[in-house]
């Protein structure tokens, strides 16, 4: 069957499953449907990123994940985002994900998913106000360039929509149960972002210890990221090992203004770069 690549981007850096990426940053191949299988992976995130946001201190996280994945096109999987800073060690989030993956045809993949999210209190991470997403993503493959695009609620305070889309043109080395992948990447992310006016009025309460909102002037539906991203794999029958580096180039920064404040302050964004290997076994 050939291989066929869906790019999730809501997540991620996501610790989703190792999407996360960012719900998922991230690119999740579609798995051989001939059978069944249990899949356990390991990743490392070098830092959360959503959406060309991140906070302040630098969140690398280790993230083990165990799923099962139907023939039928059903899946449904769980992981523990552990966070492995200088400044902190705990298990900062709780995720689980379950889906469906068909084909229209040939060169047309679709998707549907569900998350739910339990992020800890003490979680400055920019996406730890989220309760959980749906999402829906199309793949298109008529030759050398995969389009993708997706469709996503965050849900947190507020529901927030967003759409992404990337086009991608993966490289093939190996045969059979060897199979290398290098697959160059672009994509951008488009949305609202009530999630981020929930962080940052929650990190303002916790760096002060009171109650505090933080209102983000002119929150609407806006470009906010690009991403280039190059993803390589290995695969083999049982086992494969994964790596993905990402330059995010943030969007639309936000005008807010804190508890007591009278004039909007305009964030100052900065391009990201944070990676994500990993290794996987099935059964």
């Amino acid at each position: 069957m050939k291989k066929i690549y869906l790019l999730f981007l809501f997540s991620t850096p996501i610790f989703f499953c190792s999407v996360n990426a960012q719900e998922v940053k991230s690119e999740t191949k579609k798995e051989d449907t001939q059978s069944s299988y249990v899949k356990l992976a390991v990743s490392y995130l070098t830092n959360a990123v959503y959406n060309g946001r991140k906070d302040t201190e630098v969140l690398p996280y280790i993230t083990p994940s165990l799923g099962y994945y139907d023939k039928s096109g059903f899946y449904i999987s769980g992981s523990l985002s552990y966070l492995s800073s200088s400044a902190a060690s705990r298990i900062d989030l709780f995720s689980l994900m379950g889906g469906y993956d068909f084909d229209l045809s040939k060169q047309v993949s679709v998707g549907i998913y569900a998350t739910k999210d339990f992020y800890t209190g003490s979680s400055t991470a920019v996406r730890s106000e989220s309760k959980g997403s749906l999402g829906g993503n199309l793949s298109y493959a008529p030759g050398a360039i995969v389009f993708n695009a997706g469709v996503n609620l965050l849900f947190s305070s507020q529901t927030d929509l967003s759409f992404n889309g990337s086009l991608a043109h993966p490289f093939y080395f190996g045969e059979g149960d060897n199979t290398w992948s290098i697959t160059p990447t672009i994509a951008t992310n488009i949305g609202t972002q009530n999630y981020y006016q929930s962080y940052l009025s929650n990190k303002t309460k916790k760096k002060t210890g009171n109650t505090a909102v933080v209102q983000v002037q002119k929150n609407k539906f806006a470009v906010l990221d690009y991403e280039l991203s190059l993803p390589v794999s290995y695969d083999a029958s049982k086992w494969g090992i994964f790596f993905t580096p990402t330059y995010a180039i943030p969007q639309s920064p936000a005008s807010f203004t804190a508890p007591g404040g009278s004039t909007f302050v305009t964030e100052k964004l900065e391009n990201v770069f944070y990676a994500e290997f990993g290794v996987y076994v099935k059964f």
